[in-house]
């Protein structure tokens, strides 16, 4: 039974178990694997159906400085991308910008950003090569 003096401590050891706890559930959400997975799928598909466009690229600099911004860059080029293989028959990667826009949520706002049509064009190849290093990148911080 807690008395006079131990119940704020009580209070303060819980707060302090529930924020623990907190902290690692949204680690453990930026955990991407399934992510990695469907990009690498990406990537073979686009191997096996030449793409002849162009996207805008983010680097892992842009990633380390602006995660939101990034990620949300990716998720729009993504689905920029999903849309020319479904035009070719491919349509099982039409959610893969959902996730990522998902991802991107867990970061804390930032500012002073570039917009993702500023970045440089790359090939579909370069582009889903960039976003699995990223990805890899998020989990080696998060995971």
């Amino acid at each position: 039974m807690l008395r006079g003096g131990s119940a704020p401590v009580s209070v303060l050891v819980f707060s302090v178990c529930l924020l623990t706890v907190t902290l690692q559930a949204a680690s453990r959400r930026r955990c991407s694997q399934d992510i990695i997975l469907r990009v690498r799928l990406l990537n073979n598909a686009t191997a096996e159906t030449p793409m002849d466009c162009t996207l805008y690229t983010p680097t892992i600099q842009d990633y380390e400085n602006c995660p939101i911004t990034t990620l949300k860059c990716y998720a729009a080029e993504i689905k920029v991308l999903t849309e020319e293989l479904a035009l070719s028959g491919l349509k099982h990667f039409l959610n893969l910008n959902v996730k990522l826009e998902k991802l991107a949520t867990l970061f804390k706002q930032e500012s002073g950003c570039r917009q993702c049509e500023v970045l440089t064009e790359k090939n579909a190849t370069t582009f889903l090569t960039n976003l699995l290093w990223t990805l890899k990148t998020v989990n080696a911080q998060y995971c």
